[in-house]
């Protein structure tokens, strides 16, 4: 399955209100990107806690949900915040640590458009029974 076909691709309607790009997304891997522009900065001008939140999680979500028919949610994550993102684009990368019968496990970093690692997150997720949408 290749994924343009992807389920977060296809139906995630914060992707395209973010301006999100899912260049590749496997069950084990996951590269997100998202332009860093005023839309997503805080008042400081760095990227906003809540944007780098939604980018790992979207970077979750594809990869979590990639080749399945039924679909993985958000369970927990924990972010850290390491430091500000000044210069876009935001890239997220999730990998896969343990995929449970019920429980997964991811690792997501995020990093800058100058290659700094900016936050990272650990998130479980819950397969549910519920089919994903073609």
């Amino acid at each position: 399955m290749s994924y343009e076909t992807n389920y977060v691709v296809k139906h995630d309607k914060l992707v395209r209100l973010m301006h999100m790009n899912v260049e590749c997304a496997t069950p084990d891997y996951a590269k997100v990107s998202m332009p860093l522009d005023e839309s997503v900065k805080n008042g400081m001008g760095f990227a906003h806690g809540g944007a780098i939140f939604s980018l790992a999680d979207v970077a979750f979500g594809a990869a979590s949900n990639a080749d399945r028919k039924t679909g993985i949610v958000n369970m927990s994550s924990s972010i850290e915040y390491l430091r500000p993102g000044t210069r876009g684009p935001l890239v997220a990368e999730a990998r896969a640590v343990r995929h449970g019968g019920h429980i997964v496990n991811y690792d997501i970093h995020i990093f800058d458009g100058d290659n700094n690692l900016i936050a990272r997150v650990m998130t479980s997720g819950y397969v549910t029974n519920v089919p994903l949408p073609d």
